[in-house]
């Protein structure tokens, strides 16, 4: 499983990027040396069995035509100190930086890095900032809150572990209080909110606390947003399994005071949400 994410600019552009890409690289000796011998078709035929699924393998030969990094996006030049830095860390690590799979290491890194600078620009919401929205009827009395949850689920993100300077990825699901049922301002809006604060230096729990605030501003005070994440630098320190993922949670308005307001937005989530930490 490789990390391939896009750069700023175009994750606005493609909803659908993944962070995680499966590749099944293959490399064989002896009766095995031979990619197209009988052997191989045995062997696949073995795993088929056992229930494992290989598809799209690649030899080893072709190790640079299948890397997810060759096609993220990444252009322009990287800049220059940041890269003879990158090139000093391979030689602490007793690599030989002029090796040829490594001579484009350093300005990869360094191009990919460089989508997590802060910014600071400045969240612009082009006049979609409403009143905060009174749940109550026109006669004062609080109405039926529960019946007019709506949401906006799965919207990926990914942005980068302040601490340990890894990334991590996954998705944000938005739950607010709406009468008539519609999102104001429609889903792109609310994506670009998760970008802009996602690509940056995070921690999950502030990230969370952000988009909430932020969201609040044009979809009404009634707010809960839910973050899964996988976080590679727990995975590589072996705090979380592969495939599992840390789940946290801001609320706001009603959504921090009525329980079953809260308990019926999170049972409307994707079983994955469920199974977060």
């Amino acid at each position: 499983m490789h990390i391939c994410f896009p750069n700023f600019e175009s994750a606005f552009l493609d909803s659908t990027s993944q962070g995680w890409v499966k590749i099944t690289a293959t490399s064989g000796s002896g009766v095995f040396e031979d990619g197209n011998a009988d052997v191989w078709t045995d062997f696949w035929s073995l795993l088929k069995f056992r229930g494992i699924s290989i598809d799209n393998a690649h030899r080893r030969s072709s190790s640079q035509s299948w890397c997810p990094s060759q096609s993220c996006g990444m252009l322009g030049q990287a800049n220059s100190a940041m890269t003879n830095a990158v090139n000093s860390i391979l030689k602490s690590l007793g690599e030989d930086p002029l090796r040829e799979e490594l001579v484009e290491t350093p300005s990869r890194f360094v191009k990919w890095f460089m989508n997590f600078r802060n910014s600071n620009l400045e969240m612009k919401l082009n006049g979609f900032v409403r009143s905060r929205i009174d749940t109550r009827s026109p006669s004062g009395q609080v109405g039926n809150f529960n019946d007019g949850i709506c949401s906006e689920l799965n919207l990926s993100f990914w942005s980068q572990c302040e601490h340990h300077l890894l990334p991590f990825q996954g998705v944000v699901h938005i739950g607010y209080h709406s009468s008539d049922g519609v999102n104001p301002v429609g889903r792109p809006l609310v994506l670009s909110v998760v970008h802009f604060y996602g690509f940056k230096l995070q921690v999950q729990e502030r990230v969370t606390r952000q988009i909430a605030e932020t969201v609040s501003s044009f979809l009404g005070e009634d707010i809960i947003v839910v973050v899964e994440a996988n976080h590679t630098c727990m995975i590589s320190r072996g705090i979380e399994k592969f495939g599992s993922n840390t789940a946290t949670f801001a609320v706001l308005g009603r959504f921090s005071t009525d329980p079953v307001a809260r308990a019926k937005f999170l049972q409307s989530l994707p079983d994955s949400c469920s199974a977060g930490r």
